[in-house]
């Protein structure tokens, strides 16, 4: 093989030097341009870097077995011929190099943009970034994270905002998101039944002592408790002992038949009905479930739900849960958690209605009509549970263990 080096000042130049010096066989190996002058009138040339293959096969001989002999061929159209190719080779080299040259730019493209940090926030400020990965971290989607960040970037001093002001920013768009609580309404004529359904160790029955609290201390309405959940050993020495503390009426059942009597004994007042923790997945629970529902005739049904829950378990729930008709989701735990994101999430995206907050174990506790501040606060603020304010607060009345 032989490689030699050829300089013109034109591309084309170049390549008729390679085609007189090389034959039509040569390939070239590089092209360059050269900037400093290269050619004997001192400006900018061309260097092509040429090879050919001494004694290669002719790139354009006579395909073997061809049904036209040689000799039909005249003289003047092998010429004619020849001189055609010689036209198109300049060019066919110049397509291939073009192609080439293209091909190498795409690599170098993507390679650059390879280098570049890659966030699905884009050209945001850097405060920004890091408020929208906060939100994350809280277990709020990043579909969320990014309509909260993407809305505070079309301000005019955008680029100016320093993490106070972001933060301030992301609190008032999920106070716009996030929908405030509806607590319970009681009916003037006969009773309100209302049952709590949710996972095993969501909170269902401190939800209910809460609830029950709140309507016999705050509000001083006739309260009945009725518990089907007969699964854990303790589970109805806990209300007995509750319903003992608060003076009101306490049932325990077992069968649909047994929470429909219990119902009726009751003429008017709020008749809070506990039930065993289901699992989703599992549809024999389930169906157990709307036994009772259909047995209870009910005002309303609450999803309780902890605020650590993940937003696809919560997504599941409602999933599974809205076929049995919930109305409203009670969120419990609040203070275990620095993550509510998952909750707060599912209940921006599924539209349902809130019913209540509550945290630490005194009952009631910190417990209160659910408001979209305080789900905001909890998720922009460190420790949200210690700075909210003290409206949360009720005389405790007893310790749910």
């Amino acid at each position: 093989m032989v490689i030699k080096k050829f300089i013109a000042p034109t591309m084309t130049e170049a390549l008729d030097k390679v085609r007189t010096e090389l034959g039509d066989q040569a390939v070239i190996l590089k092209t360059r341009m050269n900037r400093k002058g290269g050619n004997s009138g001192g400006g900018k040339s061309v260097e092509v870097t040429a090879a050919v293959e001494r004694g290669a096969k002719a790139r354009f001989e006579m395909p073997e077995n061809t049904d036209v002999a040689i000799s039909e061929v005249s003289q003047g159209s092998e010429s004619e011929q020849e001189t055609e190719i010689s036209h198109k080779l300049p060019s066919e080299k110049l397509e291939s190099l073009a192609r080439e040259i293209e091909k190498f730019s795409t690599i170098l493209k993507a390679n650059t943009q390879a280098k570049q940090p890659q966030s699905f926030f884009g050209n945001f400020s850097g405060n920004m970034i890091d408020a929208g990965r906060e939100l994350i971290s809280r277990n709020l989607s990043e579909e969320l994270a990014f309509s909260i960040i993407s809305g505070m970037a079309q301000a005019e001093n955008a680029l100016k905002l320093d993490k106070e002001d972001i933060r301030i920013l992301a609190h008032q768009a999920l106070c716009s998101m996030i929908p405030n609580g509806e607590p319970i309404e009681m009916k003037e004529i006969g009773p309100t039944v209302v049952m709590f359904i949710g996972m095993t160790g969501s909170g269902k029955t401190s939800a209910v002592a809460r609830v029950a609290t709140h309507h016999k201390v705050e509000k001083n309405d006739k309260v009945a408790i009725i518990t089907t959940d007969n699964f854990r050993a303790d589970s109805s020495h806990q209300i007995k002992s509750f319903c003992r503390i608060l003076g009101c009426p306490c049932g325990i059942v077992y069968t649909p038949e047994e929470l429909s009597m219990a119902i009726k004994s009751q003429p008017d007042g709020l008749i809070l009905v506990d039930t065993p923790g289901v699992n989703p997945n599992d549809a024999k629970e389930i169906g157990e479930l709307l036994t009772l529902i259909k047995a209870a005739k009910l005002h309303e049904i609450q999803l309780v739900v902890s605020a650590s829950t993940p937003a696809k378990d919560v997504e599941k729930m409602l999933a599974v849960f809205d076929e049995i008709g919930v109305d409203k989701i009670f969120i419990t735990k609040l203070d275990e958690t620095e993550a509510p994101g998952g909750v707060v999430t599912e209940v921006i995206n599924s539209g349902k209605k809130l019913s209540y907050i509550c945290s630490s174990r005194e009952i009631p506790g910190r417990f209160a009509v659910a408001n979209s501040e305080s789900l905001a606060d909890a998720m922009t603020t460190r420790k949200s549970a210690e700075t909210s304010e003290s409206k949360w607060e009720m005389e405790a009345v007893g310790i749910w263990q």
